[in-house]
């Protein structure tokens, strides 16, 4: 063995362990992703996370996504991303950078053996002035390719136990009803989980075996749910069941085979027994009983007229009541309604990683945090017949008010005023107070400029 390839067999292991980075340099500074897998060699059907990290020098880059990655035989899902991605300092071979998390992957490989995901671009403009604007056109563009994550699939070990369910991941089986005693002919609420580290997604629907005596109505299954950080997923299903009878009945323990990846071994896990007590039925009829000797039964009612107001007078007070519930109801869905729509346009505005997290700083006067006054100030162009001024270039924007009849001072007060703001929520440090108090008066003054118009 010669003395270069003893050289390449000693630095492989090396580079299996450093984080892959794909680098690009622009006007505005140092930019590149590196691809981090918090596992590199799972077993097959064990989930992992991939997480995709922005590096960045000088000012924040416009970015979003180019194309998505590409995974044969591998299953994912992203996780949930931010609208707005905070970055924070770090060092890199003696470099001062930013660093933010810009996209996370759960993966779960479906098949043995090396398998790569790869192809992920990300486009990024870099203002050359150092400053961020809405006029984007003379910003630098920049595609930035992430490195390919290479995931080594290890087989699960055969055989596998004829009940294996597929499950892989280290899980507890819990069954629980919603009373541990019932009338016959009443529904009972029986609640069935499973939760844990590993992926509940492609998992069969669990099977409870019900006593003779006892049927089931309904079942409905909530959807999977998974942690912020993916680490952690569950599963639950409310089942409605009827005792046809009374009596006590003894449901069988709840069993799933399960691989558990940190023993290496199959595993059997088993619910919680329960135990249902069944009693007469509150609709039972008692026998009759004769009047005890010596005491007179009760007089009629002296009042025939009042007994028959009574009951109209209580289902008019019932119809008001039901009146009001169903009027505040609707209150609730239109201010659910309103909230859904603020959010989707604000979803809408390109995502930008900000060089520090964005103050909400108030000053002695009242004034508003700069996040709050771009709000307002959309929300006032929004009412001028523009829909979705977040998108919207600033030669786009002012050639839209202007055709609104929005006078050509107001747009420009507008155009400067957000230019500003934007500096302000992506450039490191704080805003004066001096600086917020003029951004807040002048606000005011465009806002009732466009009204208004």
């Amino acid at each position: 063995m010669t003395m270069f390839t003893r050289l390449i067999l000693w630095l492989l292991p090396l580079l299996l362990v450093l984080p892959a980075a794909s680098a690009a340099e622009t006007a505005g500074g140092k930019l590149f992703i590196e691809s981090t897998l918090d596992n590199a060699t799972p077993w097959v059907g064990q989930e992992v996370k991939l997480t995709y990290t922005l590096f960045f020098s000088g000012t924040a880059p416009q970015i979003e996504d180019k194309s998505q990655p590409e995974h044969s035989g591998i299953w994912v899902r992203e996780l949930a991303p931010e609208n707005y991605i905070n970055s924070a300092p770090v060092s890199k071979n003696g470099e001062l950078f930013r660093k933010a998390v810009i996209k996370q992957l759960r993966l779960v490989p479906l098949q043995s053996g090396k398998l790569p995901v790869t192809g992920y671009r990300l486009r990024c403009l870099v203002p050359q002035q150092g400053e961020a604007s809405l006029d984007s056109r003379n910003d630098t563009e920049t595609i930035v390719t992430a490195p390919t994550a290479i995931i080594q699939a290890r087989a699960l070990p055969k055989p596998a136990p004829a009940d294996f369910s597929g499950a892989v991941g280290h899980f507890t089986l819990s069954v629980s009803p919603e009373n541990s005693t019932v009338h016959a002919g009443e529904p009972l609420s029986l609640s069935v989980g499973i939760s844990g580290k590993g992926n509940l997604d492609t998992l069969p629907p669990l099977k409870v075996l019900l006593p003779e005596g006892i049927r089931q109505e309904v079942s409905v299954a909530s959807p999977d749910t998974a942690s912020a950080k993916g680490s952690t997923s569950s599963v639950n299903t409310k089942m409605l069941l009827i005792a046809s009878k009374e009596g006590t009945f003894r449901f069988v323990p709840l069993k799933l085979t399960v691989f558990d990846p940190e023993t290496g071994r199959y595993e059997t896990i088993a619910s919680n027994a329960i135990v249902i007590k069944v009693i007469a039925g509150r609709t039972a009829m008692m026998p009759p009983q004769s009047p005890l000797p010596g005491v007179m039964p009760p007089p009629a009612d002296p009042d025939p007229l009042g007994a028959v107001i009574r009951p109209i007078i209580m289902s008019m007070g019932l119809a008001v009541l039901v009146l009001i519930f169903g009027l505040h109801l609707r209150y609730i869905k239109r201010y659910k309604r309103t909230g859904v729509q603020q959010k989707t346009s604000e979803a809408a505005e390109p995502i930008r990683p900000t060089a520090a997290p964005a103050p909400a700083t108030q000053t002695s006067t009242g004034g508003k945090s700069p996040q709050s006054l771009r709000n307002e100030l959309y929300g006032a162009v929004k009412k001028t017949g523009i829909m979705n001024p977040a998108g919207l270039t600033t030669k786009e924007l002012g050639k839209l008010l202007k055709e609104k009849g929005v006078k050509a001072q107001t747009i420009s007060a507008l155009t400067e005023l957000l230019s500003g703001i934007d500096h302000a929520l992506y450039s490191p440090g704080q805003i004066s107070p001096e600086k917020l108090e003029t951004m807040n008066r002048d606000a005011s003054r465009i806002i009732a400029d466009l009204t208004r118009s």
